[in-house]
């Protein structure tokens, strides 16, 4: 039995879908708009708006899920040509049903209920102490005049439908004959075609890699600033000729210049289980081109040439020593890399999410020599082939420091000489998290809690603070005292009172 879309929502979607079109803006200011959202070098690119006019079309804005907003992108879905005779048609199957199961363009989750909000430009809602992402929110839609007239005939009529052509024009609860920067047209069969709008190339470098918490493959692009705010979705497109969409929250994070997806099972760091059957036919092929969908604004396209290379066989691997002990005239980590006959080779070290420079590290039979700058911490040691993904493990480099090495006095914090030759800088920049009586200071405010709550000498800076949303926190907000629990890795952890 094929499904049927109901004409009526319910009033908790309506709540949820239903957006006016206030905020619809010329083509002129939204091109001003899009020219400050980098300060890369850009230039229009020769596909400049394709613009299909405005006598037959009225404008509204909606939210779209993401399976129906990526369906025209992905297939280059066009508008229906002869727009004035349209009228809807309400058994067509609905197109965009394949792509709509689970792993596919789906819902995304997260465990917690606070991040999803900060992304506006996506369909959010909270679910107990976790969150979900639908879709698109406030997508400019454009529909012909008499299409549109019918379908709202046919709503009235209580008639439905095997495709959402009415549900998404009983979401049109406002429309204009302004055209906006950027669109989505709504076909008679319920598709939304590809945006139709002006597209700017831009020279950033992107690079990729297969070693990331987040998923198979994490794309940084370089140079390119963009509030997420104002990123309605990403389309990234291969040699051989496939176009693959990218969720909020899940694929692009708060800064949309680093992108992640998984094409297999896979549970990045927060403990979110990544969707990935929309991409798992990725590995092998290369990315040539980056679009980012831009809201009331012109949509930004990057060249790339992006290999996402072959998930490594189940059976190869790189273990290594868990820890080693630190010195000055080189630390040694011993490692094993099981692969075939494919050969790997030491490509990367990272520790506190930054590449390291490993212009000094010796490979000798299976032994890495580490020079006295890699101090105390916790690194991953990336080995890399041409034909299959990255192999790594991680090592903690222990400086053989007790507590009572660290002395706290008049709000300041001393490390004693040693033989090591470790300095108080060293470990307030290898600092991962912190306790402020109960307030605790974790990822990258932990990462920072040193060089924030701490001055050059030492000694405590009362006035430190994290902004946050905009908002400044304090660190110690009252005067009185403040217990301060420290931890770092390859250090002891440390426990003493500040006093403001």
């Amino acid at each position: 039995m094929r499904k049927r879309y109901l004409t009526i929502l319910a009033p908790a979607a309506l709540a949820l879908m239903i957006t006016g079109c206030g905020k619809a803006a010329d083509t002129a200011s939204s091109a001003e708009s899009s020219s400050s959202q980098t300060e890369s070098k850009s230039e229009t690119s020769a596909e400049s708006k394709a613009d299909i006019g405005n006598k037959d079309y009225v404008y509204a804005k909606i939210n779209i899920p993401y399976a129906d907003y990526y369906y025209g992108e992905i297939n280059d879905i066009a508008p229906e040509a002869d727009p004035a005779s349209l009228t809807p048609k309400l058994d067509a199957p609905d197109a965009a049903a394949g792509i709509r199961n689970e792993g596919n363009y789906d819902a995304v989750s997260s465990a917690t209920n606070k991040k999803a909000a900060k992304y506006t430009s996506a369909v959010s809602e909270v679910e107990g102490d976790g969150s979900k992402i639908t879709g698109v929110t406030e997508v400019n839609v454009a529909i012909s005049k008499s299409l549109y007239e019918a379908a709202k005939k046919a709503i009235e009529e209580k008639k439905e439908s095997t495709n959402p052509l009415l549900t998404f024009v009983g979401e049109m609860t406002e429309t204009t004959d302004k055209t906006p920067a950027e669109y989505k047209v709504l076909n008679s069969d319920g598709t939304f075609s590809k945006t139709v709008g002006n597209t700017v190339k831009n020279d950033a470098k992107a690079e990729i890699t297969t070693t990331s918490k987040y998923g198979n493959y994490e794309i940084d692009i370089k140079d390119l600033e963009l509030e997420v705010g104002n990123v309605q979705g990403v389309v990234m497109e291969t040699k051989e000729g496939k176009k693959y969409g990218l969720e909020h929250l899940q694929n692009i994070w708060l800064t949309p210049s680093e992108l992640a997806f998984a094409v297999a099972p896979f549970t990045e760091n927060h403990g979110n289980v990544q969707s990935y059957v929309r991409y798992q036919d990725i590995p092998g092929q290369t990315i040539s081109k980056i679009t980012y969908l831009l809201k009331d604004a012109d949509d930004i396209e990057i060249d790339t040439d992006l290999l996402c290379k072959l998930l490594a066989p189940e059976n190869y691997s790189a273990k290594g020593d868990e820890s080693a002990n630190y010195s000055k005239d080189g630390t040694q980590i011993h490692y094993t890399i099981t692969s075939d006959d494919s050969k790997y080779s030491l490509g990367r070290i990272v520790s506190r999410n930054k590449d390291v420079d490993i212009a000094n590290v010796k490979d000798e039979n299976g032994t890495l020599n580490l020079p006295k700058e890699l101090v105390p911490g916790k690194y991953q040691f990336i080995f890399t082939n041409d034909k299959y993904a990255d192999l790594s493990f991680t090592a903690t480099i222990n400086s053989g420091l007790t507590a009572d090495k660290f002395h706290f006095e008049n709000n300041t914090l001393k490390l004693d000489e040693n033989e090591a030759g470790l300095t108080l800088k060293e470990y307030l920049n290898a600092t991962t998290s912190a306790k402020v009586n109960d307030a605790e200071y974790k990822g990258g405010k932990g990462r920072k809690f040193g060089k924030v709550a701490f001055n050059e000498d030492g000694s405590i800076n009362l006035d430190a603070k994290y902004s946050n949303d905009g908002k400044d926190e304090p660190v110690f907000k009252d005067a009185g005292t403040y217990k301060i629990q420290l931890s770092a890795d390859g250090y002891p952890d440390l426990t003493f009172e500040v006093t403001k």
